[in-house]
């Protein structure tokens, strides 16, 4: 794998994972229903702990991540578009949130090249593979609260 490919891949996930981190505690200051700001707080968390994942990760550890298999509900799938305004409701802030998810794992998804650096490739399907895991709890959570 190119050294300088791998950094400046790592470099834009890491800002991918800030912005996303910033988000959800933009997301737990709007919220008014009692244990959801703690819910977003525990993402905005997640984010930040993936950033420093990113910031100390090797080549070599990437070649021997253990890529796990994640339910897709394709909730999110079939929704349109949320722009985040701060009157928002529980429910439309879960709809930002998992469609930010949803786009940030077909970003992942579509940079990763056929028959090429299988390192990067696999790094790719790491990120895919933690985007994937808040899309899914994110829709869980929807269909569970707001679905019911």
């Amino acid at each position: 794998m190119e050294q300088k490919t791998f950094e400046e891949t790592i470099a834009f996930a890491i800002q991918r994972e800030i912005e996303a981190k910033d988000f959800y505690l933009r997301a737990s200051q709007v919220v008014q229903q009692s244990g959801t700001k703690e819910l977003f707080l525990e993402f905005s968390k997640q984010e930040e702990g993936h950033r420093r994942l990113l910031e100390d990760l090797k080549p070599e550890k990437v070649l021997q991540a253990r890529i796990e298999k994640i339910p897709n509900l394709k909730i999110s799938d079939y929704m349109g578009p949320v722009e985040f305004r701060p009157d928002l409701s529980y429910a439309e802030i879960l709809r930002v949130a998992m469609k930010r998810e949803e786009h940030s794992v077909k970003l992942y998804t579509d940079l990763k090249q056929p028959n090429g650096d299988e390192a990067l490739n696999k790094l790719f399907d790491f990120l895919v593979q933690e985007e994937t895991k808040h899309k899914y709890r994110l829709e869980k959570i929807y269909d569970e609260e707001i679905l019911k």
